[in-house]
């Protein structure tokens, strides 16, 4: 008998050790865990702010849209940040505060002022509505457009308490936990009433485990339903309650719990929902819209309010009811909440705005400076250069234009893709960029990682090279066949797009109207090497093909990289670092680092200005000709891969440049060449813009002069078939008349009332 009672004490003793040992254990564990992850706050990345002033082109009803894009709402009155109300004659907004890179902006209200489409003034207003100042230059808070989030996919704008509003926490606790204040960790009232509760209504309608474990839940535990996970959960709740108070775990909580799937983004917390569902900060929701984010947390997949609204209705109005009961909500504010319809923002591009194809380029960028941990937990705030307005018009128009181009040439619905990126030409800033054809899909980067030949996008270096060894815009070229035997027996002989050679053509239309034999001739004079070290000092990559078909662009460069080599030719000859990126500040609102505009010499200016030209005739003259933009003092290229594989348009004004692919995934022929497909698409992205025209600075030692576009030879006015254009050319060129064009009295009679009606620039 002793012996059996010093066995049960031993046993029990052990026991004891050992729960006191794996308690220890959990205790180290989900101590250190929960306070390291409870503030590991991600990298937040901002949009360009929209800037407004007086004299700019703005009417009343799109600054409405901006404000709602983001997150104002329209209101009877301006009293509280994030609302504003058109008036007769503009707009009255209660500007939000934010913390801009250059200084702090306080909440504040003011009055633009429109007339004609245009804004006419902007003033300071008091609390009355008064004028106390005119406000030369108003930014509007700028768009958080991602957050730079864990590799485990989760998204949070983190809140600190006092954040929070109190009808947040008050309904949480009244409708998932009311004995929350009271209890350990557990509430053995709170389950059994919940079994009753849902038994009595058929449906899931109360949890029994409190906010505590459900924290522990989403922190520590799978989704697996085993008692041994239930009474794992409930020790790490008992831990975490003997630990940390409960202002501290409630505000976990609001910070931690999932409310939903964009994609590989997990939504997390209650800040980021706010975002997400309503395009709006969590202090600036209705009672409603609080509800409704109370019912998701239930279930986000069972009540989501795209897929099942009337069933997030239902659910809301009754949360409604438990916190009317609760004497959370009067009697009016209750009719009123349950009063107003389910209205949740749709579309990746309002709630919590989210631009995964750009985000990818900040991360890139960033990663050159700062740790993924730091970038992931130091909640680090990004001010970046992406114009949101510009990019949701790009993604609209590679859908359209892409559905478009299927039905015109009876081709598979949803079988081309594109890629298209925007920069400012005298900055490097990438100002839009679409990585496929699906506006916020986050996956496969085609802008960023598709490495594509990039055809007749090549040949503007290899004129270059020309230009720089001295030759001009008006240079004799020889577009004649070539046949090579190439290494392992194999011959190569390429040919022009209209299988014509054209014998003599001055240097400008070998380059415009694309010749191949005229390129691949002066590419082996000048000595395929050159051509090759020359494109990678301008691109900073290396060459991959340096064999002749590197000529005619039997080279795979993805749509980055023909962006950075277009930059230097529409900088004036200036090699730019392309920058998404402006300034990183830390979560003090310090400022880590600023990226700055860096500038090298890469193309002597008079040389860069006369390629310029030539792309210019590209568009007037050559293959860019039926582009409806072609006259409006824009310059380009278009590209064509092998068998129609890819369809590539390089084009720039003064202000900005676009680069555009369009292909297929599989590598399959597309029948579309760079003008028939991705010029095509640079229109509809262009022509939404003001286009500057490119400005071309003239040479000391250059002077315009006339010759025939076809030929190269002197304008006389002797030849009425010429397509005579005027460029400027070394002031010492003289050009050889065309032998062909006789001089008889006849013609010169002609010329004098023929000339002023040649073509010409």
């Amino acid at each position: 008998m002793r012996l059996a009672i010093k066995l049960l004490l031993g046993l029990t003793l052990l026991l004891t050790v050992a729960l006191a040992g794996y308690f220890i254990h959990l205790d180290r564990t989900i101590t250190a865990t929960f306070e390291g992850r409870r503030w590991s706050i991600p990298a937040v990345v901002f949009a360009q702010p929209l800037e407004l002033y007086a004299g700019l082109q703005f009417s009343t009803v799109t600054l409405a849209e901006e404000l709602e894009r983001v997150g104002y709402q329209a209101a009877p009155d301006v009293r509280l940040p994030g609302s504003y109300r058109r008036t007769d004659d503009g707009v009255e907004v209660h500007l939000r505060g934010f913390a801009f890179p250059e200084g702090a902006r306080p909440a504040q209200p003011v009055r633009l002022r429109t007339a004609q489409g245009l804004i006419t003034a902007i003033e300071q207003l008091d609390a009355r509505g008064g004028v106390t100042d005119r406000v030369p230059l108003l930014r509007l808070d700028p768009p958080a457009i991602g957050s730079i989030f864990p590799g485990h996919g989760e998204d949070r704008v983190i809140l600190t308490p006092e954040q929070v509003p109190e009808l947040l926490r008050q309904a949480l606790k009244a409708v998932e936990d009311q004995s929350f204040d009271q209890h350990h960790g557990f509430d053995l009232r709170g389950i059994l009433r919940a079994l009753l509760v849902n038994v009595r209504s058929g449906e899931l309608a109360q949890g029994g485990s409190t906010l505590t474990q459900q924290l522990v839940k989403s922190y520590f535990l799978s989704n697996e339903r085993t008692f041994r996970r239930k009474l794992r959960e409930l020790a790490m709740a008992i831990i975490l309650e003997l630990r940390f108070s409960k202002t501290d775990l409630l505000n976990a909580y609001i910070n931690e719990i999932y409310l939903g799937q964009s994609g590989r983004r997990a939504i997390h917390g209650f800040g980021l929902g706010a975002q997400f569902y309503f395009n709006k900060p969590l202090t600036e929701l209705a009672p409603q819209e609080i509800a409704t984010l109370v019912t998701i947390i239930r279930g986000p997949t069972y009540y989501n309010p795209h897929r099942y609204p009337q069933r997030v209705r239902e659910r809301r109005d009754r949360v409604l009811d438990i916190m009317h009961r609760q004497a959370l909500l009067s009697d009016s504010e209750l009719a009123r909440a349950q009063g107003t319809a389910l209205t949740v923002v749709k579309g990746l591009r309002q709630g919590g705005t989210y631009y995964p194809a750009y985000m990818e380029l900040v991360r890139r960028e960033l990663k050159e400076r700062y740790a993924d941990e730091d970038l992931a937990s130091s909640g680090l705030r990004i001010f970046s250069t992406l114009d949101p307005r510009l990019q949701d018009r790009i993604d609209a128009r590679v859908e359209q234009i892409l559905t478009a181009l299927e039905k015109g040439r009876e081709l598979e619905a949803d079988s081309l893709e594109a890629a298209a990126i925007i920069s400012d030409t005298q900055t490097g800033e990438l100002l839009a960029l679409a990585g496929g054809r699906r506006a916020g899909f986050d996956g496969y980067n085609r802008a960023l990682t598709a490495q594509r030949p990039i055809g007749s996008l090549i040949k503007p270096v290899v004129y270059l090279l020309a230009l720089e060894d001295g030759a001009h815009l008006a240079s004799p070229l020889a577009d004649e066949p070539v046949a090579l035997e190439l290494p392992g027996a194999q011959r190569w002989e390429p040919n022009n797009f209209d299988e014509i050679a054209h014998g003599r053509v001055p240097l400008v239309r070998a380059l415009a109207d694309s010749l191949n034999l005229a390129t691949v001739n002066l590419g082996l004079e000048l000595g395929v090497d050159r051509v090759a070290a020359r494109l990678e000092s301008l691109t900073g990559q290396g060459v991959g093909n340096p064999y002749p078909s590197l000529l005619l662009g039997a080279e795979a460069r993805t749509p980055l990289q023909m962006q950075q080599l277009y930059a230097t030719f529409a900088s004036g000859g200036f090699a730019m670092k392309l920058r998404s990126v402006v300034t990183v500040l830390d979560e003090q609102g310090q400022a880590l680092s600023h990226h700055p505009i860096d500038l090298q010499p890469a193309i002597a200016p008079a040389t860069d200005a006369t390629l310029v030209r030539a792309l210019q005739t590209a568009m007037t003259h050559g293959t860019g000709k039926t582009s409806r933009l072609a006259r409006r003092g824009v310059a380009g290229k278009t590209g064509t891969s092998d068998d129609y594989r890819d369809s590539w348009f390089a084009g720039f004004d003064d202000a900005r440049l676009a680069v555009v692919w369009i292909g297929r995934d599989d590598n399959a022929p597309t029948g579309l060449t760079g003008a028939s497909g991705a010029m095509r698409l640079w229109d509809s992205i262009m022509g939404e813009q003001t286009l500057t025209p490119v400005t071309v600075p003239g040479a000391d030692d250059q002077v315009a002069q006339g010759f025939d576009y076809l030929t190269g030879y002197a304008a006389t006015g002797r030849c009425l078939e010429a397509e005579v254009i005027r460029l400027p050319l070394p002031r010492d060129t003289q050009l050889e008349g065309n032998p062909d064009c006789g001089g008889g009295w006849f013609r010169g009679l002609l010329e004098p009332l023929v000339e002023p009606f040649r073509g010409g620039e």
